[in-house]
């Protein structure tokens, strides 16, 4: 029998589209510590709030400084998954997967003009369930900011994900 069979089933967290949000960042689903916050993100070692800092050069240590980082960069957060099963947080623990609804969010989206993955489960799901969006916005798959993605170094992160923003 499959573990995860009996994992309760969870739902994500509604997205944060800051005004002008041009930049689309999409996970696959926020992990047990993020869904206990209730914001992305939360897990204490995972390095995506520091990237953000270094970025915008604000403070990331609460919710509202979070929020106004993303914004002053036009960032939004989501995830591809709306529910799964799932034991812990890893990606490879996801089971029965539903979608979220990634095309009319993004129709509404009128400056949007990239979305970036969070980890390659993130990537699969876009390139296998959503098409459209790769065709019509500039999809950047980036590695995963996750500490379970040790081999990648935080000064490599930085750099791709400066690389992603610039509007070259």
């Amino acid at each position: 029998m499959n573990e995860n069979n009996s994992a309760p089933l969870i739902l994500g967290l509604p997205p944060f589209i800051p005004p002008e949000c041009n930049t689309l960042i999409l996970g696959s689903m926020p992990s047990v510590a993020s869904l206990q916050q209730d914001f992305y993100y939360a897990y204490r070692y995972n390095r995506f709030w520091p990237i953000i800092h270094e970025l915008s050069g604000l403070s990331v240590e609460t919710v509202a400084l979070k929020k106004q980082a993303l914004t002053s960069l036009r960032l939004g957060l989501f995830d591809v998954v709306r529910s799964c099963r799932r034991q812990g947080s890893l990606d490879q623990k996801i089971t029965d997967i539903t979608l979220n609804d990634l095309e009319n969010m993004c129709h509404d989206l009128l400056a949007l003009k990239r979305i970036i993955t969070n980890g390659s489960l993130a990537a699969r799901l876009m390139r296998r369930h959503f098409p459209k969006l790769e065709q019509r916005y500039k999809l950047i798959n980036l590695p995963s900011t996750s500490p379970a993605n040790a081999q990648m170094s935080y000064a490599h992160l930085v750099r791709l994900y400066r690389q992603a923003l610039s509007d070259e």
